[in-house]
């Protein structure tokens, strides 16, 4: 953001202070900072709470120094959520670089004891505590983040509010840690995406304990159909995920038209469900489940799935069922 122009500046000024807060409140973060310099009453203004309420700090890399800056110059008990990014996909030098520490984690508990989501993407936190994770979350996503084994372990004990987890594109997330996250039935939101050490198994043993369970996302992962383990998890689905409503499978190459037809016949609750790159399911195979996808809201498939169709001949038959056919196909590669 370059300098204001004194004219801009001079009319900014004449401004109500309620109506320069809540055109501060548009701006993302480094702007926040830099209008701050320009006079005192706008020094004053930006350090209003409300306006770091929500942190959005994806758009920028900030190590340890940068971060504990930001903390300590403006965030308060109004905090609410923070997103972070971190070094780990720039392939330079800074790539094990960290973001948090364990006595920032306990600080941000500290200043912020309201703080109910954090989003760390691309971060190294292997060097963190996951007992020093605030206790008030009610989100946490970990997007390809470097993590330690265990990182769920005490998960039922240390974050008995949270509702909502994504660990998508987190690789050491396995069997393991689900099976310390089945220790508890509180989740509603679980989105493991990418993550390939999830197999089958893991699914069975989720579809059985988190029954609470509202959306499940399984994109990418390493779930095989193999001893027809498929067939007995999407029953496990079928008899304990009655809360589900949506699900996602796409690039599951193991997913067949018997799996799907048990679960869509079972999941009563179901509205959105994504099977795109799921090379198994076709169009045919779709139309003879006509009556068992009457509840779905959102369809999304790829466009080698539809054997020549479009996205209206499909809804023709589902009426209220939105169909999304995405281009970029991951079939060849499956």
């Amino acid at each position: 953001m370059g300098p204001v122009p004194k004219t801009c500046e001079s009319n900014l000024c004449d401004l109500p202070e309620n109506l320069l807060l809540k055109v501060f409140g548009y701006l993302p973060v480094k702007e926040l900072c830099l209008i701050g310099r320009v006079c005192r009453q706008w020094r004053r203004i930006v350090r209003d709470n409300s306006l770091w309420r929500h942190v959005d700090l994806l758009e920028y890399r900030l190590d340890l120094k940068k971060m504990w800056k930001v903390i300590r110059s403006h965030l308060s008990e109004c905090l609410l959520s923070m997103r972070v990014k971190g070094f780990m996909d720039t392939g330079k030098p800074k790539s094990g670089t960290h973001s948090l520490s364990d006595a920032m984690l306990t600080d941000l508990k500290d200043r912020c004891p309201n703080l109910e989501e954090i989003h760390l993407k691309n971060c190294n936190v292997a060097n963190l505590n996951p007992k020093l994770f605030p206790a008030t979350l009610v989100r946490l996503t970990l997007e390809n983040c470097a993590v330690q084994p265990g990182l769920m372990k005490n998960f039922s004990e240390d974050l008995h509010q949270l509702s909502e987890l994504n660990v998508s594109g987190t690789v050491r997330f396995d069997d393991t840690e689900l099976s310390f996250l089945c220790r508890t039935n509180q989740l509603k939101v679980l989105i493991l995406n990418g993550c390939y050490r999830v197999s089958v198994e893991g699914l069975s043993k989720v579809a059985q304990q988190m029954t609470n369970l509202e959306r499940l996302e399984l994109e990418n992962t390493g779930i095989k159909n193999t001893n027809q383990n498929f067939e007995l998890a999407a029953h496990h689905m079928t008899r304990h995920m009655t809360s589900l409503k949506q699900l996602n499978f796409k690039g599951c190459a193991s997913l067949s038209p018997t799996v799907l037809q048990n679960l869509l016949s079972g999941l009563k609750k179901l509205q959105t469900l994504n099977i795109a790159c799921c090379s198994l399911i076709k169009y045919s195979s779709l139309v003879t489940m006509e009556q068992n996808m009457k509840g779905l809201r959102m369809l999304e498939l790829c466009q080698s799935q539809m054997e020549g169709h479009n996205a209206e001949d499909l809804e023709s038959l589902l009426l209220e069922c939105t169909v999304d056919v995405v281009e970029r196909c991951l079939c060849k590669q499956n």
